[in-house]
């Protein structure tokens, strides 16, 4: 327990040369077929019509057509009519004719045909318009007489006449090969075109029918698929097998299965180191492989975190077996000799005199001096029969230099201030003495990291560890809690020890390396898995009288200690 430690269509119309464009020119073909429409003439005249034989004005690319685009020249009051002498009604004076209406272009005088019934016109450009030179605007006269027929009222447009768009007009062949402008809103045709253009119009609804009828088969389907979903997810809620983690995991971690432990205690360990996500995951796996999962001993073993059941119970089992020794982390060099001693059947403190007497032979950095704490990679290793001390340290140093050198130790560490893998290795081996579970190794090194590079605590750690790792107690005096005690006193020392106080593993490592974002400065284990972390003094002290409780004691305000 630490002293301190927390988505348009079709070309849009107005385009030149059709007619929605042209301030709403109306085609001939919106008349009844071989009516012309009924058009005033000042003073109650009739117009003159057109004798029988009398030749037809040729039309020309760009010559003046008539009001409704026959090809016919305008007859206005006043004006004589092809092929006569101009007159002047009523006396008075005739009426000149204008430019280009005898022989337009300079092209010869054509000669005269019968008669022929109007044509519809192709689509051109439109009449000009405005007033002749009797002053009316003859165009939108027609143009008013003909909606009135219809019983509709003129549009306000530049001709009064009606606008269509691209809808309101269907564009037929007819016999001839010619193209014809139909409205839209004309008389039933019975013609063959006509009934081509009513198939092609219920070719269109009928797609539009299958449109609709397509849409509310998407929406049905997708009503249908998220009522599945939910039913799928209640029941591997409910039903289904645990939740378990996939492949052989990621960083390693040590886990110790106790003497006596039943498939569950072994199961709710590696929950609660994070080897495995659910327990009944790992238990259903044992439980199916039984015969040999009761093989598995008590020790350390050495796992993944996020593995999946299976490979956490394949891993198990397969360390169980051979002469091997398992280094678990944050266990101290003096430890380790002496667990290597047994594990060699040597004399106790052989290799404790090994490290010291050879340690030249062990191939440690020049920063440890000698010293193979924090060196001492701790993970399984395979015993050799004959093997020596010296020579199984050797491989825990070299295993600890292939780690520095693939996790980039020497510069990953600047990020958190740390500016070599031996300091690296240092906070680590505190975090790991601290840390009661990797659930909460990245706000413990947070609390490091914020207590060394803030004036929360003046840049000093403030912990027991470092010092009870230089006396080799639990307990100190008040006098060694005032001394240096040879730099390990971090009450006292700003900074890191001098060497690392036990041997840290991955875990602890990644945590120094990636400390989780907060702004603790204070924690206390309460017990194993409740560890409590603040940012204000005071809340640690209601932290630690949490603790005190549990062993039957108060917390002292000042020192922040049990009494």
């Amino acid at each position: 327990m630490t002293d301190q430690g927390r988505g348009y269509g079709s070309e849009p119309w107005g385009q030149a040369g059709s007619y929605g464009g042209q301030g709403g020119y109306q085609p001939q073909g919106s008349y009844p077929q071989g009516q012309q429409p009924q058009q005033p003439y000042p003073y109650g005249q009739q117009p003159p019509q057109q004798p029988y034989g009398q030749p037809q004005q040729p039309q020309y690319p760009g010559y003046p057509q008539g009001p409704y685009g026959t090809g016919q020249q305008p007859v206005y009051p006043g004006q004589p009519y092809p092929g006569q002498q101009p007159q002047a009604p009523y006396g008075q004076p005739q009426q000149p004719q204008y430019p280009g209406q005898q022989q337009p272009y300079g092209e010869p005088q054509q000669q005269p045909r019968p008669p022929q019934p109007p044509q519809r016109p192709r689509p051109q450009d439109p009449p000009p318009s405005g007033p002749g030179p009797d002053g009316i605007d003859w165009v939108a006269e027609a143009a008013k007489l003909e909606a009135e027929a219809r019983g509709e009222a003129p549009a306000e447009n530049g001709h009064g006449a009606e606008s269509y768009s691209d809808e309101d007009v269907y564009v037929e062949e007819r016999e001839d090969g010619e193209e014809e402008y139909v409205p839209f809103l004309s008389d039933e045709d019975d013609s063959r075109s006509g009934r081509r253009k009513d198939e092609a119009k219920g070719r269109k609804e009928r797609k539009r029918s299958g449109v609709a009828c397509l849409g509310v088969t998407v929406l049905l389907l997708g009503l249908i698929g998220g009522g599945g979903y939910f039913g799928y997810t209640y029941y591997e809620s409910h039903y289904g097998a645990p939740a378990d983690f996939t492949g052989d995991g990621t960083t390693d971690v040590q886990v110790q299965v106790p003497d006596g432990a039943t498939g569950w205690t072994i199961a709710n360990t590696l929950k609660t180191a994070g080897v495995v996500e659910t327990a009944q995951a790992f238990v259903d796996a044992y439980n199916a492989d039984v015969k040999t999962a009761s093989t598995i001993q008590p020790g350390f073993y050495t796992l993944k975190l996020r593995m999946s059941a299976a490979s956490a119970l394949k891993e198990l089992e397969a360390q169980a077996g051979g002469e091997v020794v398992i280094i678990p982390e944050g266990m101290t060099a003096k430890s380790i000799y002496a667990k290597v001693d047994q594990a060699l059947k040597v004399a106790p403190g052989t290799t404790a005199k090994a490290a010291k007497d050879d340690a030249s032979q062990l191939g440690l950095p020049s920063e440890a001096n000698g010293n193979p704490e924090g060196f001492l990679w701790p993970t399984r290793y395979s015993i050799a029969k004959g093997m020596k001390p010296i020579d199984l340290l050797k491989q825990m140093v070299d295993q600890t230099k292939s780690e520095i050198q693939a996790m980039n130790l020497d510069t990953a560490g600047k990020s958190a201030n740390l500016n070599s893998a031996y300091d690296v290795l240092k906070e680590a081996s505190i975090l790991q003495a601290e840390g009661n579970n990797v659930a909460d190794f990245g706000k413990i090194a947070r609390v490091l990291y914020n207590r060394l590079n803030t004036n929360v605590t003046w840049g000093r750690l403030e912990l027991d560890t470092p010092l009870q790792y230089y006396l080799g107690s639990k307990t100190f005096t008040n006098a060694q809690k005032a001394s240096s005690a040879g730099g390990y006193n971090t009450y006292v020392i700003k900074g890191l020890p001098p060497t690392p106080i036990d041997n840290p593993g991955q875990a602890a490592i990644q945590a120094v390396l990636n400390p989780t974002q907060g702004n603790w400065a204070y924690f206390v284990a309460v017990d194993t898995n409740d560890t409590r972390f603040s940012a204000t003094w005071a809340q640690f002290l209601n932290d630690v009288q949490a603790y005190c409780a549990k062993h039957g004691q108060n917390v002292n305000r000042t020192t922040g200690q049990c009494q």
